[in-house]
C-alpha cells in the first residue's frame, strides 16, 4: 500500500511522479470533463468532475465512470434507462438537512450541485493516487466540503484494486445525511456495476440471496458472471466502522449494490475532526477465489487512511 510519507512528500512536490515500467506506466490526462487514468496504453478509470446532465436533468459531478475491466472493457453504466440518476462509482444519499431544514435529495441530484474545486494527481510506484477537494452546494450555499482520494494499484496480471476514501466537513450548523425514506433505507458508497443475466453474489461463506431489504453479510462482496471463480468485481467495506450500518442492498437486475448507511433515520455530521470517513475498494479480477480475496481484504483492512492534510 502507498507510504503516507511518500503522499505528503508529494503534495510538497519534493517527489518525482513514476509509473509502474515495463511499458505499464500510470499517468492521469486532464480533460475539460475530468480526469482519466491510463496505464501504459489501456484506460483503467475516469473522475467526472465538470456536472454532467441527460437533456438537463440529473445533474452530476463527483463519480468515477467509467470503470475499465482488465480487458478495456466498460464495467459502470452511467443514466441508465432504468434509473437515469445512477452514475458508475457514487456515493450519495437522499436526505440532506441543514439545521432540520430537508435542502437537497443527492440522490437523485435535487436541489444540490457539486463542484470540484481542486484536483491533485499522485502517481508512484506503487499505484496513482488522486486527491480531491468538492463542494456540495445547495441554494444556502455551500453546506460540505468533501475530502476525496483515490488510489489505483495493479496485483496481478488479472487483478487490480481501486480504493476510495470520502470524508465529509460541514460548512453549516447541524448538517445531517440520511438514506431513503423507507425500510430498504439505501445510501453510501454505490457502484452501478454492469450486471450479466446470471450474475453470482458471495462472501466468505458464500453465495448471497438478493433480498428487497438489506441482507446480512461480510465486509465483502464478490459480484461474479455467474458462479464463484468467475471474473467479477469484489466490493469491499469497513461496516464496524459505519455509523447505524444497516447491511448489503443487493440487486441482481436494474440498480447499483450498496453497503447502506445511516438508513432512513439521518445522522448529524460530527463539525470538527474527526469528520465522518468512510474507505471503500473494488478489486477488478478475472476469476478470484475467496482465499485470495479474502487476504487482499486483510490488507485493506489494516491499510488506514488515505487522506493527508
Amino acid at each position: 500500500m502507498i507510504n503516507k510519507l511518500i503522499f505528503l512528500l508529494l503534495l510538497g512536490g519534493l517527489l518525482p511522479i513514476m509509473g509502474q515500467g515495463q511499458d505499464m506506466a500510470l499517468t492521469w490526462q486532464e480533460s475539460e470533463d475530468g480526469w482519466l487514468l491510463k496505464e501504459g496504453s489501456a484506460p483503467r478509470l475516469f473522475y467526472q468532475t465538470t456536472t454532467k446532465a441527460q437533456d438537463g436533468k440529473y445533474p452530476r459531478a463527483n463519480y468515477i465512470h467509467p470503470l475499465y475491466g482488465i480487458d478495456g472493457e466498460e464495467l459502470t453504466e452511467d443514466f441508465p434507462a432504468d434509473h437515469l440518476h445512477h452514475r458508475g462509482i457514487f456515493w450519495t444519499w437522499h436526505q440532506l438537512y441543514v439545521d432540520g431544514e430537508r435542502v437537497a435529495d443527492p440522490w437523485i441530484s435535487e436541489g444540490i450541485s457539486w463542484e470540484v474545486v481542486e484536483v491533485k494527481p499522485l502517481d508512484v510506484s506503487e499505484g496513482a493516487g488522486l486527491m480531491a477537494k468538492v463542494l456540495w452546494s445547495t441554494e444556502q450555499g455551500p453546506v460540505v466540503e468533501e475530502h476525496l482520494a483515490l488510489l489505483y494499484e495493479r496485483l496481478e496480471e488479472d487483478a487490480y484494486r481501486l480504493t476510495t476514501e470520502v470524508e465529509l466537513k460541514p460548512l453549516k450548523e447541524e448538517v445531517s445525511i440520511g438514506g431513503s425514506e423507507d425500510p430498504k433505507g439505501y445510501g453510501g458508497f454505490s457502484p452501478r456495476i454492469k450486471l450479466s443475466e446470471n450474475v453470482g453474489f458471495f462472501d466468505e461463506e458464500g453465495e448471497v440471496a438478493p433480498r428487497e431489504l438489506p441482507v446480512s453479510a461480510g465486509p465483502w462482496m464478490n459480484v461474479t458472471k455467474e458462479k464463484e471463480g468467475d471474473p467479477g468485481v469484489v466490493i469491499m467495506g469497513e461496516p464496524d466502522e459505519l455509523p447505524d450500518y444497516k447491511g448489503w442492498i443487493l440487486r441482481a437486475k436494474n440498480s447499483m449494490q450498496n453497503m447502506a448507511f445511516p438508513g432512513r433515520e439521518p445522522i448529524v455530521l460530527p463539525d470538527e475532526a474527526p469528520y465522518l470517513s468512510f474507505r471503500n475498494q473494488l478489486l477488478v479480477h478475472q476469476g478470484l477465489d475467496k482465499e485470495e480475496i479474502e487476504r487482499y481484504y486483510q490488507n485493506f483492512k489494516v491499510a488506514g487512511s488515505l487522506i493527508v492534510r
